[in-house]
């Protein structure tokens, strides 16, 4: 079993239990959002071992830190990666973890101005 399908498991199950948990907030989960991020999230991941596996290092990182993005336990998936990624390809993903964060805030400040916006 690749990272692929171990990092579906860990994500996916972490998804399911934080979604039994949150039920009475339920109104506000869309499932079909939740199954885009979770196509997103196996495609990404899929998309960076295939990089990985041509050798092309930057490439494969980057689409693993899009994956760690949409993932519902980051840390969880990140274990998965240490124990299943080459060391110097760990490395290079934990190096970029903080263009992630940042990536990320600058993302939900734009979704917020655009749903603050009446235009």
């Amino acid at each position: 079993m690749g990272v692929a399908g171990i990092g579906t498991g860990v994500c996916l199950e972490r998804r399911a239990q934080q979604q039994k948990a949150e039920r009475p907030c339920a109104q506000l989960w869309d499932p079909a959002k939740n199954e885009k991020l979770q196509e997103l999230f196996l495609q990404e991941v899929q998309m960076g071992e295939l990089w990985l596996s041509r050798g092309e290092h930057r490439m494969g990182v980057e689409h693993l830190s899009n994956a760690l993005l949409v993932c519902g336990q980051p840390q969880e998936l990140l274990k998965v990666f240490k124990h299943t990624l080459p060391p110097k390809v760990f490395e290079m993903l934990l190096q970029k973890i903080p263009l992630i964060c940042q990536q990320f805030e600058a993302d939900m400040n734009e979704q917020e101005c655009l749903e603050d916006d009446p235009d």
